[in-house]
């Protein structure tokens, strides 16, 4: 039994790993070309983009914990990724964030299939991890000026 939940843990990893990073070769194609290379804010590209690359590295991050047998730390960088491309998907609805929000879904799945850590204050880590998630985010737009106009 559980050999099937690692490798629905490893699947589900994989494929939002691929999911985010195909979703960030298309923003950057579309944001390129659709903008004649000069988006409205100059930082605003590299940042989304980077962004969805540490989503997608995070799925491999805990992919590796997986097969470690590290559960407690594969269930805090599912959630923490899932949080941040949720974010990222809600803010981004009318360009990528269909295909974030699918790869927050696979990686809640991936989460979700990984048994009940069993220790005291198990949710704070992946709590944590997600309020730093979304809070580089927020930091990120406002460092790059997407709040106010320049």
């Amino acid at each position: 039994m559980e050999g099937t939940h690692r490798q629905r843990q490893l699947r589900a990893g994989l494929l939002a790993a691929v999911v985010a990073a195909a979703s960030d070769w298309v923003y950057l194609t579309v944001a390129v070309h659709s903008q004649n290379g000069l988006p409205p804010l100059p930082g605003i590209v590299p940042f989304i983009t980077g962004y969805i690359a540490a989503i997608a590295a995070a799925s491999v991050v805990g992919m590796a914990c997986v097969l470690r047998r590290r559960p407690a730390i594969a269930k805090t960088v599912f959630l923490s990724a899932a949080a941040g491309s949720a974010a990222l998907g809600v803010i981004g609805i009318f360009s990528i964030g269909l295909a974030l929000l699918i790869t927050a879904a696979l990686l809640s799945i991936a989460a979700q299939t990984i048994p009940p850590i069993r220790h005291p204050n198990a949710w704070l880590w992946p709590v944590s991890g997600a309020a730093v998630a979304i809070a580089a985010l927020i930091v990120g737009f406002v460092a790059v000026g997407a709040f106010w106009q320049q």
